[in-house]
């Protein structure tokens, strides 16, 4: 599954903020379970979620510390449906 960008707070190509990387995350029923973290160097990319869909019926971008968090540790930057779940 790729990830596209849209319209973001703070626009990707500068990365997220010093000591900070966003992170995707998968939506099973609001309970959040880690998908991976976005390469903060690359300006562009195709991201591949991480992990079986499982149950889950979307998926959300945050902003984490250095290495990720292993629950969202901020408010979501994005939230998209996964079709068809």
């Amino acid at each position: 599954m790729r990830v596209a960008c849209g319209r973001w707070p703070r626009h990707p190509s500068r990365g997220p903020p010093a000591g900070k990387v966003y992170q995707l995350w998968f939506d099973d029923a609001g309970t959040m379970r880690s998908a991976g973290l976005m390469n903060a160097t690359r300006s562009t990319e195709a991201v591949l979620l991480s992990g079986p869909l499982d149950h889950a019926t979307g998926m959300g971008i945050t902003v984490e510390p250095m290495g990720g968090s292993t629950r969202p540790t901020t408010a979501p930057l994005a939230l998209m449906a996964i079709p068809g779940a």
